[in-house]
């Protein structure tokens, strides 16, 4: 059977494991993004007795590999009395990763901003609130642009990891299809291209929003 015939064969598949990891890739950014930025914020300018515990638990879990965790999520939360379906585990595991490392990212970003200012807002009679939308952040954010990308780039590729816990993606479904027919190099070759086009995409939004962000502020190009 020749290479078309096969791609032909095994294309709905394929495509549905694109589907499930474009799905994937997208909802665990959807709530990776915010928690990380209130890991963040909280770490760096809210209450130490929450700060602290927070930062413990960031970093124990940086510290585990993110099989682990899903393998965590999927195999031991039914023990305690959550029993969940794969594509939904591998969402939760993959956002508690994802938002540990990215929230680490903002963080960075955030002390990099000249604690002076939060004098300054002060001493204008500035909210905390308002000293952060409207002093702090605003400034962060051009820092932060490039951290997050390359983060969202290695999210979309750990969520290869998902077909581990039974997730049919895109690497399961290519796994699969080479498993029955033994040709690795045009399922495997599909799987990269696949994975390229989404994080090539991610890359690019990098590109316009830096230069966006660049024309908004005025910053001197690259």
């Amino acid at each position: 059977m020749s290479y078309y015939d096969l791609f032909i064969q095994y294309y709905p598949s394929l495509l549905k494991g694109l589907w499930t990891t474009l799905l994937l890739s997208a909802v665990t950014l959807l709530i990776a993004t915010p928690l990380a930025l209130a890991i963040a914020l909280i770490r760096e300018t809210g209450n130490r007795w929450v700060a602290i515990p927070l930062a413990i638990l960031v970093n124990a879990i940086r510290l585990l590999p993110a099989l682990l965790v899903l393998f965590f999520v999927f195999y031991a939360m039914p023990q305690l009395g959550y029993r969940l379906q794969p594509l939904t585990a591998a969402m939760i595991g993959l956002s508690i990763m994802g938002a540990a490392y990215m929230s680490e990212d903002f963080r960075g970003c955030i002390a990099a901003i000249d604690s002076g200012q939060y004098k300054a807002a002060k001493a204008l009679g500035l909210s905390h609130l308002h000293t952060l939308r409207r002093i702090i952040l605003p400034q962060a954010v051009p820092l932060a642009i490039p951290p997050y990308m390359t983060r969202a780039i290695i999210m979309v590729k750990a969520t290869s990891l998902a077909s581990m816990v039974a997730v049919a993606d895109l690497t399961a479904a290519a796994s699969r299809a080479t498993s029955i027919t033994y040709e690795p190099f045009l399922f495997i070759a599909f799987a990269g291209l696949g994975y390229l086009l989404i994080s090539g995409f991610l890359a690019l939004l990098q590109s316009w929003a830096e230069a966006k962000i660049a024309r908004a502020y005025r910053l001197a190009p690259r």
